[in-house]
């Protein structure tokens, strides 16, 4: 299911508009203030929590993770100083808020027009990263 949604919404970012190779890089596309919409992490387990995403992107490749509750979006955990790389303009690596010293590596759909980014996490047998949709503040 949660690959279906991730599907559906990429086809929904294509749809809506791609950017142009020379408008915006998602190195500049990615740096400000971005909140999530609910998410489920472990979905489907019966470890299965349903949150909201805070992130500050900074352009030293930092970013700071808020994790919300839902559905009051109060302050549940907080991590500051975490390390993003860009692999490429569809592709970046996190630092994992969850296991220090691991990342996660994601593939992205964004859209400038929009200012909207869906993370996809790329397939990894020893993890279960949630699909994120950021619009940007």
């Amino acid at each position: 299911m949660k690959r279906l949604f991730a599907i559906l919404a990429l086809l929904f970012v294509f749809t809506i508009g791609c950017k142009k190779e020379d408008e915006m890089k998602l190195s500049e596309f990615i740096i400000g203030e971005w909140d999530s919409e609910m998410t489920a992490i472990n979905p489907g387990t019966v470890d299965q929590v349903l949150v909201y995403f805070y992130a500050v992107f900074n352009t030293n490749n930092t970013f700071d993770l808020d994790f919300l509750t839902y559905p009051d979006k109060q302050p549940m955990l907080s991590y500051e100083d975490l390390n993003y790389t860009i692999n490429n303009e569809f592709n970046l690596t996190i630092d994992n808020p969850m296991v220090e010293g691991e990342t996660v590596n994601f593939d992205i759909v964004w859209n400038p027009k929009y200012n909207k980014m869906v993370w996809v996490p790329t397939p990894d047998p020893d993890d279960n990263p949630p699909t994120i949709a950021f619009t940007k503040r």
